[in-house]
């Protein structure tokens, strides 16, 4: 059962003179009121005594009212179980306030209304003082609506500027990612670096103490080894008819009764496949030897190999071969530490022809590998 009234602004003024003056009921203008009884004398009653104070006033039993509740600001209960009935329509409008009526409340029910979130327990008795009571209480729950609003507004500000500075950290805390990152890339560039002009100075003053094809050769394999493992390594040194001999080798898992034959293989095709280029050649399987070599790599089939030609002054001094089995590659490390070694050696090499054909003219200077009156001819 469901009845309601809505009250004009002129009458409203005219009938709430006397509240106007005391304020008591200044809550009730801005007020939606529902009234839930379960009597209708009493719906009737309490419709004709808060109608006129109200905005919006509308009275119902106590089955519909979780229905209409919503949207109310003040819900006024005169039934049996009132506290019960409450927390149904709490359920509904979560933000509305209950004032229960009710005669000579005692103690323990004030206890559990309280509990229960109610507003306020007038005495049904006191029939000239209810409009009163419910005008106050609706101007406190209008200021605590108030608050609620604004700290509403104040914790959407709140998670505007949180929603701000995690976006901002998120950004710096990338930008330090990013900064992190450089700098440990930074530092290892510099560790190889470093790590790079070591070895460099190292091999150098080795080097310069071998003023003889034979000796340097042999160093240049021991260091070789001693910088990228255990590998089958292999020096060629060019001779004046445009050809290469093996100069020295290391054999570390090649057939002893093949590898000699394979190293004059490698000298007559490999040698000549690398001598013009510029820069370390890198063969990680059998099909990037392939490429390099034709049909003469059938017997390097599970190989990784690199080749390095040593260049001076735009001639290949000699030209530096290593290859292993392809399950232990050469890493980008063994690579560039392959690069220095070849370079050094093409320095020290091409020091010690010079002063070698030091008595001659340039244009009689034996190549590394011709067999000359100083006989240092270790390719032959």
């Amino acid at each position: 059962m469901l009845g309601g009234t809505e009250v004009p602004v002129a009458r409203r003024k005219q009938d709430t003179l006397i509240s106007q003056d005391t304020g008591v009921n200044a809550g009730l203008l801005r007020a939606g009121v529902l009234i839930v009884a379960s009597r209708k004398t009493s719906r009737d009653a309490l419709l004709a005594r808060v109608g006129p104070a109200a905005a919006r006033v509308e009275a119902c039993d106590a089955e519909a009212a979780p229905k209409v509740a919503r949207g109310f600001d003040l819900v006024v209960v005169d039934c049996p179980h009132p506290l019960d009935v409450w927390e149904k329509i709490e359920r509904a409008n979560p933000g509305a306030a209950c004032v229960v009526l009710r005669e000579s409340p005692d103690a323990a029910f004030l206890g559990d209304a309280l509990r229960r979130g109610v507003t306020d327990v007038l005495d049904a008795a006191n029939a000239p003082g209810i409009v009163a009571c419910l005008g106050e209480a609706c101007a406190r729950v209008q200021r605590a609506q108030g608050g609620l609003i604004r700290e509403r507004r104040r914790a959407r500000r709140l998670r505007a500027l949180c929603g701000n500075l995690f976006r901002s950290r998120h950004e710096l805390m990338k930008q330090m990612g990013d900064l992190c990152a450089d700098m440990a890339r930074s530092y290892r560039d510099l560790s190889d670096q470093l790590s790079g002009v070591s070895m460099v100075s190292e091999f150098n003053a080795i080097l310069r103490q071998e003023l003889d094809i034979e000796g340097l050769l042999r160093t240049t394999l021991e260091y070789t080894l001693k910088k990228v493992g255990a590998t089958n390594a292999a020096i060629f040194l060019p001779n004046s008819l445009g050809d290469y001999s093996l100069g020295a080798y290391v054999n570390y898992d090649c057939a002893k009764d093949s590898c000699e034959s394979l190293l004059d293989h490698l000298a007559d095709v490999a040698a000549p496949a690398f001598e013009a280029r510029e820069d370390a050649v890198v063969m990680r399987d059998f099909e990037e030897v392939t490429a390099a070599l034709g049909r003469e790599a059938d017997w390097l089939t599970d190989s990784t190999m690199v080749a390095v030609p040593c260049r001076r002054e735009g001639e290949c001094l000699a030209v530096t071969l290593f290859f292993r089995d392809r399950r232990t590659p050469f890493s980008d490390a063994n690579v560039h530490s392959l690069r220095q070694i070849a370079e050094l050696f093409g320095e020290q090499l091409s020091r010690v022809i010079k002063t070698h054909n030091r008595h001659l003219p340039k244009d009689k200077w034996n190549e590394p590998g011709d067999v000359g009156p100083d006989d240092i001819d270790l390719a032959a």
